[in-house]
């Protein structure tokens, strides 16, 4: 038995390997709930590429992205976050053109460092704040698009949305924005 798993694992890889591989660097803001400020890095690997073609229409370039990211951001004097989302991103466009539409699912996991409490030195009159660490896993899903690199720079503009689910905190709903730059890495042959 594991001698058969061994040798569909190795039939998968290699048929993924034989394929043109495309990894990029995302670089860019990222925005939850429209107020917190922050940044992203995201290294997208494809797996997957594969071209439709209609008769008397444009065929269609459709791609399976990974896209494994962290992003920081923060909301002054209250929180610092950070944030592991791997995604899974299908992307497609006409094959002649740049333009891309994307739609993406991710799990992430946020680790979250909030003001709770303080107390006031009445000398000093100085506030000196408890920090709470809370964890946090955070399904959601995107929908963007952008302009793949010509050769190496493109960009991306993204929503999401998304629960933040906590065995200590009450649920709630994670929406924002992200924007910024690709830069395409390498082709692998």
């Amino acid at each position: 038995m594991k001698q058969l798993l061994l040798i569909l694992i190795l039939a998968a890889g290699g048929n993924l390997a034989a394929q043109s591989k495309y990894t990029e660097l995302q670089l860019g803001y990222y925005a939850p709930y429209f107020s917190n400020m922050g940044f992203t890095v995201g290294y997208g690997i494809d797996f997957k590429t594969w071209e439709k073609s209609a008769e008397n229409k444009r065929s269609k370039t459709n791609r399976l992205h990974l896209l494994p990211q962290v992003s920081y951001f923060y909301q002054s004097n209250t929180a610092h976050n950070l944030l592991l989302n791997p995604e899974v991103v299908y992307k497609w466009r006409k094959t002649s053109k740049r333009f891309y539409l994307a739609a993406s699912i991710g799990t992430g996991y946020l680790l979250s460092f909030q003001r709770q409490t303080g107390t006031v030195s009445l000398s000093t009159g100085e506030i000196d704040y408890q920090n709470e660490r809370l964890h946090f896993f955070v399904p959601n899903v995107n929908l963007g698009f952008g302009v793949d690199p010509r050769k190496r720079i493109g960009f991306y503009f993204k929503a999401f949305y998304g629960r933040k689910f906590s065995t200590s905190q009450t649920n709630s709903a994670f929406i924002g924005l992200s924007t910024g730059l690709i830069i395409k890495l390498s082709k692998n042959n």
